[in-house]
């Protein structure tokens, strides 16, 4: 059958059907992702309530209150500002080469 249609048109008509495929799935792709997304939140506002009404009996087993307070903000004091230590001079031998692995030799500056 496939040598009976040119292959072009085949193609053509391949590409027709995977454009119709792809058509239906977004409608659906879009409809599973909007329902994920209304289970998520429902789901973490349950457990917010259920930690909310457990938060007392979890106190109680831990032997502490609960405290309403919020945590006192931690002050760093800022460190003083220190001068850059000076410069120390690097004792240059005569002849030693002052670029890295001897460049010059390298680039035929010698």
């Amino acid at each position: 059958m496939k040598a009976d249609i040119p292959r072009e048109e085949r193609q053509r008509r391949e590409r027709e059907q995977w454009a119709e495929f792809r058509a239906a799935l977004v409608r659906r792709h879009f409809a599973v992702m909007h329902e994920q997304m209304a289970i998520n939140a429902t789901m973490a506002r349950l457990e917010v309530e259920h930690l909310t009404q457990a938060a007392p009996a979890i106190y109680a087993a831990m032997g502490r209150t609960r405290t309403y307070a919020e945590p006192a903000p931690v002050v760093t004091p800022d460190a003083e500002p220190v001068a850059p230590p000076d410069p120390v001079p690097v004792a240059a031998r005569p002849g030693a080469p002052d670029l890295p692995f001897d460049l010059r030799y390298h680039l035929g500056l010698r």
